[in-house]
């Protein structure tokens, strides 16, 4: 699950440093604290969110959104619970093993899923919008781009008039 994670903030451009995952029993007090008192520094540390990677507010907000769309979708949470299963049959809980399979079976689904996502929130949120302009943005080709709005249209969830890229009103909220 940490390594889910980090790269769903890595993919979306936030310190990966900003999560930990770590297990403390009832018995482990001063663990716990620990633990806590550790967190909390690293994250004053780091600052704000988004100022130090350098991300607005704005764009920050856009991404986030179209992360936790895509891990509520049922590609991401089936391909990881896929990747448990996995684990559970072999055995192998080791951290490298589990960054090795994130790796090799999740990592380009996690990154399409969110620049699909960012694709149509930012139609939503910022249209209408040219081609150009949300390749530039998201980061990712034009033919990505062009695939996930062909799917868009199809759905009735985005319109083309002059070059630009809208939102209909049945798009008005990412449901696909």
């Amino acid at each position: 699950m940490e390594e889910f994670v980090r790269k769903i903030l890595a993919k979306i451009g936030i310190d990966s440093d900003r999560f930990v995952l770590k297990w403390a029993s009832a018995a482990e007090g001063p663990r716990f604290v620990k633990l806590i008192t550790d967190f909390t520094g690293k994250i004053k540390s780091l600052g704000p969110l988004g100022e130090p990677e350098g991300v607005s507010k704005d764009e920050l907000q856009i991404k986030l959104l179209a992360a936790r769309s895509a891990v509520e979708k049922a590609k991401l949470r089936t391909g990881l619970g896929n990747l448990t299963k996995g684990f559970r049959k072999e055995g192998d809980y080791s951290d490298q093993q589990i960054k090795d399979k994130v790796n090799e079976k999740l990592t380009k689904s996690i990154g399409t899923e969110i620049d699909r996502n960012e694709t149509l929130l930012r139609i939503q949120k910022q249209g209408p919008i040219a081609f150009d302009e949300l390749t530039k943005k998201i980061g990712v080709s034009g033919t990505d781009i062009e695939k996930y709005v062909a799917a868009f249209r199809k759905k009735g969830l985005v319109a083309e008039t002059d070059n630009q890229l809208s939102a209909t009103s049945q798009g008005s909220g990412i449901r696909d």
